[in-house]
């Protein structure tokens, strides 16, 4: 059954990382895509291989995505594919982040993505719409959480909007589960059909965590980096399993491990290649 949905945004030097030392959360200016686990795709989504971030005031304002020579600035002289990049300006508002690519080069172009983030507090998400340019059907993602603040679950929504009408349909769930140390320990993610019937089920965990700084923390609002933002530490273990229901058979699996190194300062180096 298709379902109403309120669509709140529409108005809107190397040690092992071993540690114990409290400092400040880091703002790093650069990662490699290798450590990261895309909420939607998990570890073997990578479009690029590497991100520069410029800030103000604390914030991040900029992104940019490219080749490994985005690190370095040496990507000039380098064929046309390795010098392209995309660009993600993140704008903000009264508890409300917008995130827009672009090009980062005026001869290339592609077809906008856009974030449309309302803010539960500084560094939560309440609800967010993912569109593409020039569609009519787009996600809405509404964020719920526990007694202790702690996200417990994502409930996400497909909608269709034109000129004469607009539905939405539950289109799958993300349950999260927390260790003690306030680590992100698994995700459950149920795939629906429009009438709620599950016809898959993606299990992901997380494990083998450090316990040095996560320098994640502020970079919610990303695909790429939601999952390591919301632990206090840092995992080096990742799996994943989808099964198709309800036959139960096994339709991927994914995996991955990560050696991670750490300064002086207790936060691991992300921008190694």
């Amino acid at each position: 059954m298709k379902q109403l949905i309120l669509i709140c945004l529409s108005s809107l030097l190397l040690f092992s990382c071993s540690k114990d030392t409290e400092i400040a959360e880091p703002l790093i200016d650069a990662y490699a895509a290798k450590y990261m686990v895309d909420m939607n795709e998990g570890a073997n989504f990578t479009n690029f291989q590497a991100y520069k971030l410029e800030y103000k005031d604390g914030k991040v304002t900029k992104r940019t995505g490219g080749q490994e020579c985005v690190f370095d600035n040496s990507c000039q002289g380098k064929s046309l594919l390795d010098q392209f990049n995309i660009v993600d300006d993140v704008t903000y508002g009264k508890n409300t982040i917008s995130i827009i690519n672009r090009s980062g080069d005026s001869q290339w172009d592609i077809r906008h993505w856009e974030w449309l983030i309302k803010l539960k507090n500084p560094s939560q998400i309440e609800y967010l719409l993912r569109k593409i340019e020039n569609h009519k059907l787009y996600d809405s993602l509404r964020y719920v959480y526990d007694a202790d603040n702690r996200l417990k679950q994502i409930i996400k929504y497909r909608v269709y909007e034109d000129e004469y009408e607009k539905f939405a349909i539950k289109d799958g769930l993300k349950d999260f589960f927390f260790n003690t140390a306030g680590n992100l320990e698994k995700v459950e993610t149920r795939r629906l059909l429009h009438d709620g019937f599950v016809i898959k089920m993606v299990l992901e965990r997380f494990d083998d965590y450090d316990t040095a700084v996560n320098p994640f923390r502020s970079l919610f609002m990303f695909d790429d980096t939601f999952y390591r933002s919301l632990s206090n530490n840092n995992f080096r273990k990742y799996r994943r399993q989808e099964v198709e229901l309800p036959n139960g058979i096994l339709y991927d699996t994914q995996g991955r491990d990560w050696d991670l190194e750490c300064g002086d300062a207790n936060w691991p180096f992300f921008d190694k290649l």
